[in-house]
């Protein structure tokens, strides 16, 4: 049998687990160091565990029909970019992605695919009490890309998705 977990339970733990990793960046609860950095750690793990998931499951159901495609925007990217620009935004990014100099508005889809083909020596991220946005490189042919994708409303966005098991039906002849 083909089962998976729900994607609203998925988006669910992955705004929780953010919500962790903000309050341990931020030190929100004054823990001391090692503590917080084991938290970090943690979080981080699980967090890209279950972005990998979500990557492949909603681009999956979405290429079967199983859900119908959506154009929300979770995030920006820059589908043509230098290594400047890649150290530059690594470096210097800070909120709102929307206002990112020579950046395109991302919709789901795309993030989803810039999750599954990211290079994972060279991410980096922003993060305060409100907002978790991760920045993302990789390359496509042979131009760099970055993108800046927004935990926060990917979590949003993913949590409008129909949300249903699917169920595997058994062939007759079995």
């Amino acid at each position: 049998m083909w089962q998976r977990r729900t994607f609203h339970e998925c988006a669910e733990e992955l705004s929780v687990i953010s919500q962790d990793f903000r309050a341990a960046y931020t030190n929100s609860f004054g823990v001391e160091e090692d503590r917080r950095n084991e938290k970090l750690q943690r979080s981080s793990e699980r967090g890209v565990e279950i972005l990998r998931v979500l990557a492949l499951a909603v681009r999956s159901e979405e290429d079967f029909r199983i859900i119908p495609k959506t154009n929300d925007l979770v995030g920006a990217v820059k589908p043509s970019a230098t290594e400047n620009d890649v150290v530059f935004t690594l470096m210097y990014y800070r909120p709102p992605y929307n206002q990112a100099e020579g950046f395109e508005p991302l919709t789901l889809r795309e993030a989803l695919n810039k999750i599954a083909h990211a290079d994972p020596t060279r991410s980096g991220f922003f993060a305060n009490d409100a907002v978790h946005d991760l920045i993302l490189c990789g390359i496509k042919g042979n131009k760099i890309w970055i993108a800046i994708l927004s935990i926060v409303d990917l979590c949003r966005v993913i949590k409008s998705l129909p949300d249903k098991q699917i169920n595997n039906q058994r062939n007759a002849a079995n």
